[in-house]
């Protein structure tokens, strides 16, 4: 699968690129010990945000690439669970496979449910064991979750890396 090559790569590729930046900002004349500091540590406090989206993106390219035959699910019930003083639902789903009915329940929790009780929705799942299971329109906001990420582990290297030039442009 192109997608997964794609997401190994980069895993591997993007932490050694933040490492050279922290080297890079370590190494560039006239910053202050400070202004190292902080650019170092923009660099690599990046790495903590660019592993969270990754995990969750590798989570959702290896469910589409186990479950894929598609059916209609029912959503049972939106399955609130209390978490730390928060709620958290995790959508409980039935649906029709090789003459049995399933109910299986989401593994990741989410502090909106966008999906009601009753509604019928698209799921896929995989052959070989049924309780193997993707929602559509739940892993879209998943994937935007994991591009949010992804996107401030990419960008902030970046930032700490340009900060004295930024610096340079603010008026004090």
């Amino acid at each position: 699968m192109k997608a997964l090559k794609r997401w190994k790569l980069l895993a591997a590729g993007w932490p050694c690129a933040c490492i050279a930046i922290a080297v890079l900002i370590a190494a560039q004349p006239g910053r202050t010990l400070d202004e190292r500091i902080s650019g170092i540590g923009f660099a690599l406090m990046s790495l903590v945000f660019f592993a969270v989206g990754m995990s969750i993106r590798l989570r959702v390219l290896r469910e589409r690439q186990n479950a894929t035959v598609r059916t209609e699910a029912t959503v049972v019930s939106q399955g609130r669970r209390s978490r730390v003083g928060r709620r958290c639902f995790f959508p409980e789903y039935a649906f029709q496979a090789e003459g049995r009915t399933y109910r299986v329940t989401s593994r990741a929790g989410y502090g909106v449910c966008h999906v009601s009780e009753g509604r019928t929705v698209a799921l896929y799942y995989a052959p070989e064991d049924p309780r193997i299971f993707y929602v559509p329109l739940m892993q879209r906001r998943d994937l935007r979750l994991s591009n949010l990420f992804c996107s401030i582990g990419l960008l902030w290297p970046l930032l700490g890396l340009f900060m004295p030039w930024i610096q340079g442009l603010l008026p004090l």
